[in-house]
């Protein structure tokens, strides 16, 4: 087998050498041979829509042969055409339908070519009632799946006769047969856990030769990819999560696709991706974006370069393109009944585009979260791409959640690099930054680096306080399936996103179970479970930030509502710590003991506190 690196300079030089044709060869169909012919539809998308829909309009993407020569109508009184538009390539028409006024039903899109006619039967569905896209906030905890390496629920569907790659489960960067059905099967182990959220790596078709098991090289923006199952099982797998409240994001990726798409084959037009005269990789500056000083030489190769060498950059400034993409959003929210959406690469998409999207999911639903991969070096960074206001450029953002890197920055420096814990406190200090720092997305690892306890040396004490300050901080907190029984790889992608031991038949041990667990990983298996059982009920953990400067790596902080009040300290130190509590009065006033939720036990503080060595409290006060 070829290396990953052989096979993409292979894929790549056979693509650059016919990348000039793609287009041209696509649309030599001579309009004079196919007069005689009904006109040929391959297909359709959306394939169906919603009547009712707050946005008055859907785009019709239509591919099959030379459809630019047909003569495209429609017979209904509550529904008419206001656009039908080729671009370079005949072999596509996009139909902009007016259905501000449509009811549910099938309506008759008729093609004409001279005597020559072809009809779909368009439909309008009726409103999804299930959909709830009720969004997140910082009562939520998300849980991570890639589906390839958690559960293979479903072993007939490993390998598919229409998808290139088969499945190998020895192969790290092979499909491994995690699937949906996988995840639906473990939804109450994940409600026991303490999520309440799901989170799924891209599931859509990648057909790819390899390497397609991430999902983030897509095929079909429409379909699930066969290996993970079928659409019908994601939306069950919704509405399973919907009724043990939990909730389900969806990952989508709009800066790229996989040279596998259709679009590869028979480009809709030339400018539906960033060409360049030989292969021009991203310089993954995000950073550039915002700079005031930055050459649009840098800023072209950051937004128009390709990702890698199997994934070409979508150019969003065509306007068909950026239709279709943000109306595919809009579908799969409308279907499933998805409660947010993890856009990968944000700042690598057209910056305007993106904020015209935001604005349109939230326009048909307002409370649905959105959240933007923002793999940024700082808080200053990241802050150009979350709401609040004009930037000093003049971009306005409608982002409200961002990927708080910083925070993954601050817990490797203190946890990894033993750093002092200060660290964390000097990061949340530029809160200052976001108009509202609670909506970040907080995480210790996930499906890009590597996994905590690996970093961390293996060491549970510092483990178990890292988490302390994850899911006690501010922000939505993330954490990686496999976490909680201190899963260790890192480096290698396909290493780090290792398979889930007990997802397969015949794995040497089930570690979904407790009997399946070594001592360490059940009790940090315990540890992290206590913690998110308590968030659930817990008032405080939604409300606003206090802390201390930290003394002696010794770090305290406050959540509290007006109603609600949870005091955190983490001792990072090898030794007990006693403390005097007097610099603490604002937070505590006047009590003088609380309960700590990790071990039920009181804990007393008249006038001086005590704490173990690498030991955290979280002490709700009496």
């Amino acid at each position: 087998m070829k290396s990953f690196r052989n096979y993409v300079i292979t894929l790549m030089t056979v693509f650059l050498a016919s990348f000039s044709v793609l287009a041209s060869d696509a649309t030599t169909t001579n309009s004079a041979n196919n007069k005689s012919k009904a006109p040929v539809i391959n297909q359709v998308e959306p394939a169906f829509w919603w009547a009712g829909m707050k946005t008055p309009s859907v785009m019709l993407m239509v591919h099959g042969v030379d459809l630019a020569s047909t003569e495209v109508t429609i017979d209904a009184k509550d529904i008419k055409i206001n656009e039908v538009k080729s671009l370079d390539n005949a072999n596509y028409v996009f139909i902009d339908l007016d259905i501000s006024k449509a009811k549910a039903g099938t309506y008759p899109i008729t093609f004409t070519r001279g005597k020559k006619k072809t009809v779909i039967n368009y439909e309008l569905k009726e409103r999804n009632k299930e959909t709830k896209a009720q969004g997140l906030d910082q009562s939520d905890v998300m849980y991570l799946i890639m589906p390839d390496r958690f559960v293979n629920g479903n072993p007939d569907n490993d390998s598919s006769d229409k998808l290139v790659q088969k499945a190998d489960r020895s192969d790290r960067g092979g499909r491994h047969g995690g699937d949906i059905a996988g995840v639906t099967s473990k939804l109450d182990y994940i409600n026991d856990l303490g999520a309440t959220t799901v989170w799924l790596t891209p599931f859509l078709e990648n057909n790819q030769p390899g390497w397609s098991y991430h999902g983030y090289a897509i095929t079909d923006f429409y379909q699930a990819d066969a290996r993970h199952g079928d659409n019908a099982e994601y939306k069950n797998m919704v509405s399973e999560a919907h009724k043990r409240d939990m909730k389900v994001v969806m990952d989508l990726v709009f800066n790229h696709i996989g040279n596998g798409h259709l679009w590869m084959k028979d480009l809709p037009s030339q400018d539906w991706i960033h060409q360049w005269k030989e292969f021009t990789k991203t310089n993954y500056k995000g950073e550039t974006i915002s700079d005031p000083n930055a050459s649009e030489y840098d800023r072209k190769i950051m937004q128009e370069g390709w990702f890698d060498g199997h994934m070409p950059d979508l150019n969003q400034d065509n306007p068909y393109l950026a239709k279709y993409l943000m109306q595919a959003s809009l579908w799969w929210i409308e279907y499933a009944g998805i409660d947010g959406i993890r856009m990968d690469t944000y700042p690598y998409n057209k910056k305007e585009m993106m904020s015209e999207w935001v604005s349109y999911v939230i326009n048909e639903y307002p409370d649905f979260y959105i959240v933007g991969e923002t793999w940024l070096p700082g808080a200053t960074w990241e802050s150009y791409w979350k709401t609040g206001g004009k930037n000093r450029d003049g971009f306005n953002t409608t982002l409200k959640s961002i990927s708080d890197f910083p925070v993954w920055d601050a817990l490797n420096k203190t946890w990894r690099d033993h750093w002092s814990i200060t660290e964390v406190y000097k990061t949340l200090t530029e809160d200052f930054l976001y108009d509202n720092a609670g909506q970040n997305k907080i995480f210790m690892d996930n499906h890009d680096v590597d996994r905590a306890f690996g970093s961390f040396k293996k060491d549970l004490p510092n483990m178990k306080l890292a988490t302390t300050f994850l899911l006690t901080t501010r922000g939505i907190p993330q954490i990686f399936y496999g976490t909680e029984i201190l899963m260790a790889k890192g480096g290698d992608h396909g290493d780090l996103r290792e398979d889930f031991p007990g997802g397969w038949a015949g794995d040497k041990r089930d570690a979904f179970t407790k009997e399946g667990r070594t001592d360490d990983e059940n009790e940090y298996f315990d540890y992290i479970r206590t913690i998110l059982q308590w968030r659930k009920n817990s008032e405080a953990i939604t409300g606003k930030l206090k802390h201390w400067v930290p003394f002696n790596e010794v770090y305290a902080y406050q959540r509290y509502t007006d109603n609600s009040f949870v005091f955190v300290v983490i001792n990072n130190n090898l030794d007990e710590q006693t403390f005097d509590t007097a610099r603490f009065e604002e937070a505590l006033k006047g009590k003088t003991s609380g309960k700590d939720i990790l071990t039920g036990k009181t804990i007393s503080f008249d006038g001086k506190m005590t704490i173990p060595a690498k030991t955290a409290y979280i002490i709700e006060l009496k």
